[in-house]
């Protein structure tokens, strides 16, 4: 059955990468109806019960920054004693992470099916704010955990995720940008995000893996026999491009502190450099 599921999913990926993205965003919005009906209805995990849980972080970080991790390799050049006392997001299995820097992530987002079917259980077992996608919601009502359903608004609700928008824009990273800018973070700074993966092949295609994990911070974050999906460079790339042209219109900055890698679509710096001449105040001032 495992493969039956895996092989219709490709099926669905590739007919995917024939469409335009235009095509293929209006296509997504028409078949997230259902979930997204279900959310407004759901009492147990839908919209009452996440606006109830984000009421007092809604708007409640203006004047703050925050700093989201990605997953990359390049990690394990970072120096985290720099962010114990940062607002931190957190992407998917970033908790591999945690016992090792000293920290937990202020909140961690997951959003693909594959990560949360294999991993859900152990993502809630953490102690920081979750935000997940509610089509593939765990059996989980824990005062720490919320739900955003799949969108069916267009990106000008981009910093809406109380209405139901969640960004399906080829990664986890922007459901992470939404979440910042309906906080009120006003400057939002990226590590860890290479944006180049050696495992290559059709965009969005789920592969089975044979062996250790080259392309995250640990060989044991997709290790042998987890099921995973091949980067959308083309969808990334296109929706970085749209978000850096959003926050700079609301006037959020987006700063890009990652070593090395490919992401080129925000300003970058050094991030020690860069948090020390930062305008914005972080958790303890």
């Amino acid at each position: 059955m495992e493969f039956i599921r895996v092989a219709f999913i490709n099926f669905k990926a590739f007919l995917r990468n024939l469409l335009p993205i235009k095509s293929l965003l209006l296509i997504e919005r028409i078949r997230s109806i259902p979930s997204y009906l279900s959310w407004k209805l759901n009492k147990k995990n839908g919209k009452n019960d996440f606006l109830e849980k984000t009421k007092k972080l809604q708007n409640s970080f203006s004047g703050k920054r925050c700093i989201i991790i990605g997953n990359g390799p390049s990690l394990k050049k970072v120096d985290f004693s720099l962010l114990s006392n940062e607002y931190t997001f957190g992407l998917n299995r970033v908790y591999m992470l945690f016992e090792k820097i000293g920290f937990s992530t202020t909140f961690i987002v997951s959003i693909n099916r594959f990560v949360l079917e294999q991993f859900g259980s152990e993502i809630k077992k953490n102690d920081s704010q979750i935000f997940l996608n509610y089509k593939y919601r765990l059996n989980s009502n824990a005062d720490n955990v919320s739900y955003v359903p799949p969108t069916i608004y267009s990106e000008k609700y981009f910093d809406r995720p109380d209405m139901g928008f969640l960004s399906y824009a080829g990664s986890v990273t922007f459901f992470a940008i939404q979440l910042a800018i309906y906080f009120g973070f006003d400057e939002i700074i990226l590590v860890g995000f290479d944006n180049s993966f050696k495992n290559t092949g059709q965009a969005d295609k789920a592969v089975k893996s044979d062996g250790e994990d080259v392309d995250h911070f640990d060989k044991n974050y997709f290790g042998k026999n987890v099921i995973w999906q091949l980067p959308n460079y083309d969808s990334m790339n296109y929706n970085f491009n749209k978000v850096d042209q959003y926050c700079k219109n609301k006037g959020i900055k987006i700063v890009n502190c990652t070593v090395g890698g490919n992401l080129h679509n925000f300003e970058r710096a050094e991030l020690k450099s860069y948090l020390r001449d930062s305008l914005f105040k972080n958790a303890e001032e």
